[in-house]
């Protein structure tokens, strides 16, 4: 059940106004773009970090792998063990060739000392920089341990240092290996600059996402922002908790997703079990006799159906809600069929008062014009007969009615129809036999006169055009246990068809548009009178309608 809202009322049709500093697109996007920052820096940090030990992991590793291959190279040990001046100078020839041939590259540089730590060979074409005092100083200071373990030669920062042993392992010379620290940072730059152009294609990616979402979302939302999607659902719930009709909502599934303030009563009325939590029900469970599924799939309508939910007879209407080509679910318009009922009546009764009464400010203006031109012609005989005339008929007229209806509303009813009749030239009387005694309960007068006033105005219809005889009589009789009201007619009458159509809503046997809801209303006032009506009438004979009403009087 919807809650009524506090905020005032507003124009739902109208597009609001906030004073909001972000739209709901800005928001989106920010609140996105600070997620892809937040998600990629932490990342990008740690994966700088790593990058940059796996740069270092891998050039120390280059390092103690080249080292280790010098160290154990024949060509290295037979070159460290020739002394003699004449051959020294070959034997380092050979063992740069070598060394060239194992490195292969322009990075690296390799130092071999002898075991008087005198160098023998230094290859460095990448020119790194201080690398033979570097080399010199590893030299000086692991030498004399004659051992260097695999962790410790790891740490050394871009370089590698080894033994070089002959059969014997007996150490003949030193190998040291090293890159330079541009060569580091150049390998650790270069990630990280990889890294950061994908960070950059990360965070345009995520803004772009969130500037094509908020779209999608704007698109969906039909351009509100949430406060005015927060102020129209209010002003929604107002009007619907404000209309005294029933209206329940149901979506394609046929679930219940939407109940007024109204619809919960009157479902509650209606006995219907938990009615605080209809939402979320199937729509089947409540109107087990609305076919739903043809509304919903078939877009099939439903107007104005008498239909019996729990134990009460509700007038329903139920429409497919339809949208960009599809059916969104349906709304269910409901009331009960005797409050709609009453109104009815209570305008046809209405109508009919306001027919008498207008009939008879025509009858009294037309004999005040007369009394008027005797005034003027001075003609006072003739006056006074007149005068007395009209007074007369109308003393005998109010007398016999009154003397046979004591109710003095439905003596003016039919005094109103009197007046009529004699507008339309029509012979229109209250038999003799009529008769109604006492104050009634059910019918009321207002019943009498609903149901009277239209079978009346029937029978006037049925004569206004007739060429022959003119004549209605109305008849009204009070019993003890019922009271019977027959109307009679001369004119052209009816077939077995058209009495066969004559109570059904909106038919007309003159085909115009807007009659045929007299008959309807008077054997809807009956019916629900628990009364009956039965027409005699044949083409040529007129027509004679006969109402039978059970009588509750005050005091039954």
């Amino acid at each position: 059940m919807l809650k009524e809202s506090k905020e005032p009322n507003s124009s739902i049709f109208t597009k609001l106004k906030f004073n909001t500093k972000f739209s709901l697109s800005q928001q989106i996007v920010i609140l996105i773009t600070l997620v892809v920052c937040v998600a990629l820096l932490p990342a990008s940090l740690f994966t700088t970090y790593k990058v940059s030990r796996v740069v270092y992991d891998r050039v120390s590793i280059n390092a103690v792998s080249i080292n280790n291959i010098l160290c154990n190279s024949d060509e290295i040990k037979r070159g460290l063990q020739v002394y003699s001046t004449v051959e020294i100078e070959s034997a380092n020839e050979l063992m740069g060739s070598y060394v060239n041939d194992v490195d292969h590259s322009d990075e690296a540089g390799v130092a071999i000392y002898d075991r008087y730590r005198r160098l023998r060979v230094m290859y460095n074409p990448g020119k790194l920089p201080n690398f033979a005092p570097r080399a010199q100083v590893l030299v000086d200071k692991y030498a004399p341990l004659n051992e260097i373990g695999w962790k410790e030669n790891y740490a050394i920062p871009n370089q590698a240092f080894g033994f070089v042993r002959n059969d014997n392992g007996e150490t003949i010379g030193y190998v040291v290996t090293g890159y330079s620290d541009d060569l580091l940072n150049k390998s650790t730059l270069d990630a990280v600059m990889f890294l950061l152009i994908l960070v950059t294609l990360g965070l345009l990616v995520g803004i772009f996402g969130a500037i094509f979402l908020a779209g999608r979302i704007k698109k969906v939302l039909f351009g509100y922002e949430p406060e005015e999607i927060a102020r129209l659902l209010q002003e929604r719930n107002v009007i619907l908790d404000s209309v005294r009709e029933g209206i329940i909502n149901v979506n394609s599934n046929g679930v219940i997703t939407v109940v007024n303030f109204e619809a919960h009563n009157l479902l509650t009325q209606a006995g219907i079990a938990d009615c605080d939590n209809l939402c979320g029900r199937s729509a089947k469970d409540v109107f087990k006799t609305v076919p739903l599924d043809a509304i919903i799939k078939g877009g099939k309508t439903v107007v104005d159906a008498s239909v019996k939910v729990g134990s009460i007879l509700f007038i329903i209407t139920a429409v497919p809600l339809i949208g960009e080509k599809k059916i969104l679910g349906a709304v269910i318009t409901f009331r009960k069929k005797s409050v709609v009922e009453e109104m009815a009546n209570q305008l046809t009764g209405f109508k009919n008062y306001a027919t008498a009464l207008r009939a008879q400010t025509h009858e009294f203006m037309n004999k005040m014009h007369v009394i008027m031109g005797l005034i003027n012609m001075k003609a006072y005989d003739e006056l006074k007969k007149y005068t007395q005339e009209i007074a007369n008929n109308r003393q005998s007229e109010v007398s016999f009615i009154v003397t046979r209806l004591k109710d003095i509303t439905l003596s003016g009813f039919i005094l109103g129809k009197i007046s009529r009749s004699r507008e339309l030239e029509i012979d229109f009387s209250l038999t003799e036999e009529s008769e109604l005694h006492g104050e009634l309960y059910v019918p009321s007068v207002h019943d009498i006169v609903l149901i009277a006033g239209n079978l009346i105005e029937n029978a006037f219809d049925a004569l206004k055009n007739f060429d022959g005889e003119r004549i209605v009589n109305l008849t009204i009789l009070d019993f003890d246990k019922e009271i019977v009201i027959v109307v009679e007619d001369s004119g052209p009458g009816m077939d077995e068809e058209t009495m066969g159509k004559i109570f059904q809503r909106g038919f007309s046997s003159k085909g115009v548009e807007g009659h045929g809801f007299g008959l309807f209303l008077a054997r809807q006032s009956i019916e629900n009178l628990n009364g009956t009506i039965t027409v005699e009438s044949a083409p040529g004979e007129g027509a004679t309608f006969t109402v039978r009403l059970p009588v509750k009087k005050d005091g039954d």
